[in-house]
């Protein structure tokens, strides 16, 4: 609570953005039902903190999310349960909203939520993803599409570029307010889900501008800001401060936090290179989702969360079609036992990337 307290002070106090007694959503990082120590989702704490600084200007409070279970409302409820934001929500006297009800919004179906209130404060959880590098400021408002809806954004954007765009779209339809990062524990390897590993980070960050906020985390990460395509596509379209030399950084220094060693995805070289070499290449550069079977407790979430529809139950083992996969990594993000694995072909293997 310290620490959000006294990194929203630096950018001037809650108050220089939420004016008295308007109506907030805020909207953490919740992917699945897990628990806190499982460091998936944003930290109940981290959102009772930010929740106690808003309260000295409104109590007009909510808070919602649309989790990685496709918009069944028992679901979502069972995902504020595990994830600690129901007690929060009850301690705190805050409303827990549901996005159920979409509204387009260019599009996009996004929650009706964003028309209900008058401020929108991002709190996402540091994190590494398969598909887009880095999760955090920008991809957190990926939970503003409504449940099944999720599954078309990814069918109709199959690489990490077009992706990108449609997460840029949003971010560009309704940019936070102000975004508070929870990177106590930071997730990196294969995140944003359970194949992912937790890396202490003690970080609290917080800016009014989530492009800024994310230039900043690929520097922690040891990366570029063109290494991240949402952060690339933002840049490119001027959505906020792109040039990392003109971003005011005030708090700790930087190098207290800025990891040699950070582990990216697999995925992550994907990124740099030329959809025309990847069409020629195919045969021999590949990528594939593997089912790890010891691991595997045929949940289905990923038959149902597919949006290539490349996976089905056969034989009572899940079997993914390498021919449908569009390698959205969905079933590795929403897998609850982590048994979904990358494989690469054998000149990947030789450190082709």
């Amino acid at each position: 609570e310290t620490a959000v307290k006294r990194a929203v002070d630096l950018l001037g106090g809650v108050e220089q953005f939420i004016k008295p007694d308007e109506k907030v959503l805020i909207k953490p990082n919740l992917l699945m039902d897990a628990t806190p120590e499982e460091g998936i989702d944003t930290h109940p704490e981290v959102v009772r903190a930010v929740i106690r600084s808003l309260k000295s200007v409104t109590k007009n409070i909510y808070c919602g999310d649309s989790p990685s279970v496709w918009g069944e409302h028992r679901d979502i409820d069972h995902v504020y349960e595990v994830a600690g934001m129901k007690k929060v929500c009850l301690d705190e006297g805050v409303e827990l909203v549901y996005f159920t009800s979409p509204k387009m919004k260019g599009s996009y179906p996004l929650t009706d939520w964003l028309d209900k209130c008058d401020r929108l404060v991002s709190i996402p959880k540091f994190k590494t993803h398969g598909f887009t590098v880095l999760t955090a400021g920008i991809k957190n408002l990926f939970g503003l599409v409504i449940g099944m809806n999720k599954i078309k954004v990814h069918k109709d954007n199959p690489r990490p570029d077009d992706l990108s765009r449609a997460l840029i779209d949003i971010y560009e339809i309704r940019r936070p307010d102000l975004t508070v990062l929870d990177g106590i524990t930071a997730m990196e390897g294969q995140g944003p889900g359970h194949s992912g590993s937790l890396r202490p980070m003690n970080l609290i960050a917080a800016s009014p501008d989530a492009l800024a906020l994310d230039i900043i985390l690929s520097v922690l990460m040891g990366l570029s800001p063109d290494d991240i395509p949402t952060t690339k596509e933002a840049i490119r379209r001027g959505l906020g401060q792109g040039d990392l030399s003109s971003i005011e950084v005030f708090g700790e220094n930087l190098k207290t936090f800025v990891t040699g060693d950070f582990k990216l995805p697999k995925t992550t070289f994907l990124n740099k290179v030329p959809k025309w070499i990847i069409d020629i290449s195919k045969q021999f550069l590949k990528m594939e989702p593997t089912v790890l079977r010891k691991k595997c407790k045929i949940c289905s979430l990923c038959v149902k969360g597919c949006p290539g529809e490349a996976i089905v139950i056969k034989n009572k083992h899940i079997s993914i079609d390498p021919k449908k996969c569009i390698l959205c990594l969905c079933c590795q993000e929403i897998c609850p036992h982590g048994a979904v694995e990358i494989r690469k072909s054998f000149l990947l293997r030789m450190g082709v990337e």
